[in-house]
Parts: C-alpha cells; structure tokens; sequence
C-alpha cells in the first residue's frame, strides 16, 4: 500500500512530465504546413507503440472529452496514430509517464460510485462523461491537473486531423508561404550572410584546401 505522500509525490511528478509534453507538442503543432511535413519526412521519430489495454483506454478517453465527430468513420485510429507519433517525440520518461497515467485515470474509476467497480474503458457514455466531468471538476492540483494535461493532448491531436483543419478552415500553408517570401525579400542579404559564415569552413580544415604550416618543435 503506498502512502498519501508517496502517491502525492507520484502525482506531482507526472504533473511536470506532462507540462513539458505538453510544451514540446504545441511547438510541434506550430510548425504546420508544408514545412511541417517535409520535416516530418526527413526527420520523422519513432511511433511509440501503446499497449493494447492503454490503446483501448486512450481510444475510450477520446470518445469523450473530443467531438462526437471523432467516432466517424476511422478518425479515432487515426488520432490514435497521430498520439503515438506524438509519444515517439518526446523523451524517453514521458513516453512512459504518460500511458501509465492513463492507466491510473482509468482503474481509478473503480472507486468512482456511479461506475459500480468498472474501469473507465468499459463505462457506458453516460458514466464515463460524468466520471471525467467529476474528475476535472476537483480543485486544482493533484489527479485533476494531470487528466487536464491528458485531455489537452488527445483533444490536440483529434484537431491535428487533416479533415478536421479542413472543417474549421484551417489552412496555415498559404500564410506561412506568403511571410516567408515577404521575409525572404526584405531580409535575404542577411540570410544568405549568415548562412554562408555558418557553414563555411573553419581555416585551416582539410575543407579549405588550406593546411596551417609546420610548428616549430619545442
């Protein structure tokens, strides 16, 4: 049995995993577009497989704190994937901290009155609606700000969804093309200065073709 300490300690830390997550997730968002992609092409990280139980777990979790649009069609599979390629960008820590408090929100619901011993994967819409209602509902701090922070980063990916930007007539592309040429114009003596002194090589590399003379020995 672990002590109120212990499992406050616990809570505290997951709190702070999920923080960084969440900070490192919205700048990923915020590289959109066809920059976005072509990166995600170059340098594309890992998917962080999830277990079949937290696959079910964040799938049920979905369900209820996104749209009812969600449950069309394939959506939730694909906010699925979209979440584990999320988890395989992140740290090592986080990739593990994060499924496990899924896992905690979910068996927690056992002690939840109306869901009568049953995990929150297996509620009814009703019960699990207003199992998640009443955990966030709790005062700040403690089990309510870590679902807060698991519900901001499946509701993210549910808007990551390419017919779902469509939607809401998000279509970033065309804007970031556009300052990017605008700043390309103003600024693109200085750019390319300070690309060439970046990549130059240094002197005196074997690059340059240039080779230091023979110090005198001491």
């Amino acid at each position: 049995m672990t002590t109120l300490y212990e499992r406050e300690n616990t809570v505290a830390a997951i709190k702070a995993i999920l923080d960084k997550a969440r900070r490192a997730a919205y700048v990923d968002v915020q590289n959109s577009g066809a920059g976005k992609e072509a990166a995600m092409a170059r340098d594309s990280p890992p998917r962080a497989r999830l277990g079949e139980s937290a696959r079910r777990i964040v799938a049920r979790f979905a369900a209820v704190a996104c749209p009812p649009e969600v449950r069309s069609g394939d959506r939730t599979e694909r906010l699925l994937d979209e979440f584990e390629l999320l988890l395989g960008a992140l740290p090592a820590g986080m990739r593990k901290s994060i499924p496990v408090a899924f896992v905690l929100f979910d068996r927690a619901a056992r002690l939840y009155p109306p869901a009568r011993g049953r995990r929150f994967a297996r509620l009814a819409d009703r019960e699990a609606d207003s199992y998640l209602r009443a955990v966030l509902a709790r005062r700040r701090g403690g089990p309510a700000a870590v679902v807060r922070q698991l519900k901001g980063l499946v509701v993210m990916c549910y808007y990551e969804l390419p017919e779902v930007k469509e939607q809401l007539g998000y279509r970033p592309g065309p804007y970031i093309a556009a300052v990017s040429r605008r700043r390309l114009a103003a600024y693109g003596p200085e750019i390319r200065a300070a690309e060439a002194l970046v990549t130059a090589p240094e002197p005196g590399s074997s690059e340059t073709g240039v080779f230091p003379g023979p110090q005198a020995g001491g």
